[in-house]
């Protein structure tokens, strides 16, 4: 008798055993089935397109940090990947923080990609808006041509503004991207973060 149970023991620990490898297994090719098979263009049956692999914000700087002066610009570096899956048609960047909302001048973007053969200037458009619940304007820089999905290297986004805030302390920029397409998805990258500060600090 005792050798029958301890069979039946064994047995039912082996089918236990079996069965958790089951929905493990199952589990595994689930989620395994929500990563692209290919690094090609995402795209819904709704017409949207999203980013395979995300662009990435690496940091912001401003070649002047002195509270009300003129004459700075802001870069904002963003890293692109191997493979976008989709072009990048559009970058985003809008103040969150600060204590004074920055002033922009819209002709004076400067947009140019950064590779391992030098820097590549990129034609790009400017708008300044104030989008629907938000009480600080969003720039737009919109690309002429769609910079291409495997076009690794950074891109390096610099914004003029009117001049430096007139108080000191850190503000902070969001910054979005979106692909190319008539219903693109964005992404939002991070936050830039730029410090000023007073001369009589």
């Amino acid at each position: 008798m005792m050798e029958i149970i301890k069979f039946m023991d064994r047995f039912m620990n082996f089918k236990y055993v079996k069965s958790l490898t089951k929905a493990f297994v199952g589990i595994s090719l689930s989620a395994f089935a929500l990563i692209p098979l290919s690094l090609g263009a995402v795209q819904l049956r709704d017409g949207k397109t999203y980013f395979v692999q995300l662009p990435m914000l690496m940091g912001a700087e401003t070649t002047r940090n002195s509270i009300y002066v003129s004459g700075a610009t802001y870069y904002f570096d963003i890293a692109l990947p191997a493979n976008m899956g989709e072009p990048l048609q559009k970058i985003e960047i809008s103040q969150a923080e600060g204590f004074e909302t920055i002033g922009f001048i819209r002709d004076r973007t400067v947009t140019y990609l950064q590779t391992g053969t030098g820097r590549l200037e990129i034609s790009s458009s400017t708008e300044i808006t104030l989008k629907e619940g938000r009480d600080r304007p969003t720039i737009s820089v919109s690309f002429d041509a769609p910079i291409p999905a495997d076009s690794q290297g950074k891109l390096i986004i610099g914004l003029r503004p009117v001049h430096n805030p007139r108080y000191d302390g850190v503000y902070l920029f969001g910054v979005t991207a979106s692909p190319q397409g008539d219903r693109p998805n964005s992404q939002f990258l991070g936050y830039g973060r730029l410090s000023f500060y007073s001369s009589f600090d």
